[in-house]
């Protein structure tokens, strides 16, 4: 026997956990890897979440400034998850980082019983490795973000939407469990990410397709009210604080205003973030307008700027699509006079680093052939009749609302590991192809 045959015996004899444990073991070395080298980039500034944490722990309030009271501008649960990091390892972002990558491996275990379940255990591993090894993603959940909480949170209520359908089907009372579970989930996700809530009637239409509309309501009527009861106490703080209904967060109008005025089709056709519209062309709301009345002053000139120009619509959302499934890392760059917090010390500068412009053609080679195969695969899955209505659902809610708002390549991201499950299915559909093609040649040589 040939040293080639005997490690293809050896391969040939690892079971299912144990090929799932080498791609996890492989993908958290590539995150220690990645701390060891690029560790010292990893900054406590990249977003605002840090200012929330270090507030809660000194003072007991959620807020963003020292001096100010209370407000709702960012949604809690990933400040909250900071502070349990804060006060058990410190406050560093290289101890973020770490409990981020548990969050990456049980996002892994997640992501293999999905792809497990919508096609097999190859399909499976295959698209656990596309994301344990993902660049952009590898990158992005290291960095103090609430990304790599929010996909695994995603990841936990697609899995138990499937669960609860098989459940379901099988005419047990587990179904209800998982519809719990989902709602628990998704109440989570929403306390990090409120769009996560339109994936659920998504879910519901899918099981009623399956499991009749009674059954698909029920299921749905569960999930709905667990996700409730996860997001009441903070909705009834933020109605307290404000003396008005305000659901997660006030930056809601904001952002629908930063994608949605004269400029955010330049910018974004450029390869910039409209959040970087510097001030002096930037209608901003009198000073003297309290959160929830800034967060509605944005929305009203969002909508009267959508009223006055519809005309601008079809560019608009040409725009947005193309930002936000674009092979390239967007921003691509950072505009002229941009409003950076920090001045020529702003995090966001490393973005335009050599480093980082490497690793955008490093996203680029790798994404891309990734997106045109989860396309085949979306394809070739229709065909067989696979069950992959939920992982539409995830890019589906997520196009709808960054076509709404404004996109980049990281609000995009939470959809990447269901688009790799497609690409995986197709990839290893490609191989067997070309396998049996060749099998078949060598056949007929032979003879």
């Amino acid at each position: 026997m040939t040293l080639l045959q005997r490690w293809r015996a050896r391969l040939g004899a690892l079971t299912e956990r144990q090929w799932l444990a080498a791609v996890v073991l492989v993908a958290v070395m590539a995150r220690i890897v990645f701390l060891v080298v690029f560790g010292h980039t990893l900054s406590l500034e990249t977003s605002g979440y840090d200012a929330y944490a270090v507030n809660l722990m000194e003072d007991g309030e959620y807020t963003r400034f020292d001096d100010r009271d209370a407000d709702s501008d960012l949604p809690p649960l990933y400040a909250l998850f900071l502070v349990g990091v804060y006060a058990t390892l410190g406050r560093d972002p290289v101890a973020v980082a770490l409990v981020q990558t548990g969050l990456d491996v049980l996002t892994m275990l997640l992501l293999f019983w999905i792809g497990r379940r919508v096609v097999d255990a190859t399909t499976g591993l295959l698209a656990t490795a596309l994301y344990g090894l993902y660049p952009y993603l590898l990158f992005q959940n290291l960095t103090l973000n609430d990304t790599a909480l929010f996909i695994t949170l995603l990841a936990a209520s697609i899995a138990c939407a499937y669960a609860a359908l098989d459940a379901i089907n099988e005419n047990s009372r587990r179904a209800w469990g998982f519809a719990v579970l989902l709602g628990l989930a998704m109440g989570l996700g929403a306390l990090t990410k409120t769009l996560i809530v339109l994936v659920l009637p998504l879910l519901a239409l899918w099981w009623w397709r399956h499991v009749g509309f009674r059954r698909a309501f029920l299921l749905g009527l569960v999930s709905g009210l667990a996700l409730l009861a996860v997001i009441a106490p903070w909705v009834v703080r933020n109605m307290r604080l404000h003396d008005e209904f305000v659901l997660i967060s006030t930056n809601g109008g904001s952002n629908l205003h930063q994608g949605n005025n004269a400029y955010a089709a330049d910018f974004l056709s450029k390869g910039w973030d409209v959040q970087w519209v510097d001030k002096d062309r930037f209608e901003m709301p009198p000073d003297d307008l309290d959160e929830v009345e800034a967060g509605r002053w944005h929305q009203e000139r969002a909508g009267e700027y959508l009223r006055e120009h519809p005309g601008e619509w079809p560019r608009l959302v040409a725009v947005k699509l193309w930002v936000l499934w674009n092979p390239q890392i967007m921003p691509h760059d950072v505009p002229p006079n941009a409003e950076l917090v920090g001045g020529d010390e702003d995090p966001v500068l490393q973005y335009n680093s050599s480093t980082f412009q490497l690793a955008r053609v490093v996203h680029v080679l790798y994404f891309a052939p990734l997106l045109a195969l989860g396309i085949a695969g979306w394809v070739t899955a229709w065909r067989e009749g696979r069950l992959i209505g939920p992982l539409l659902a995830v890019m589906l809610a997520i196009t709808l609302t960054y076509v709404v708002f404004h996109p980049s390549t990281r609000y995009r991201s939470p959809a990447d590991p269901f688009v790799f499950v497609l690409s995986a299915h197709a990839g290893i559909w490609l191989l067997k192809q070309g396998y049996a093609r060749w099998t078949r040649n060598r056949s007929t040589v032979t003879t």
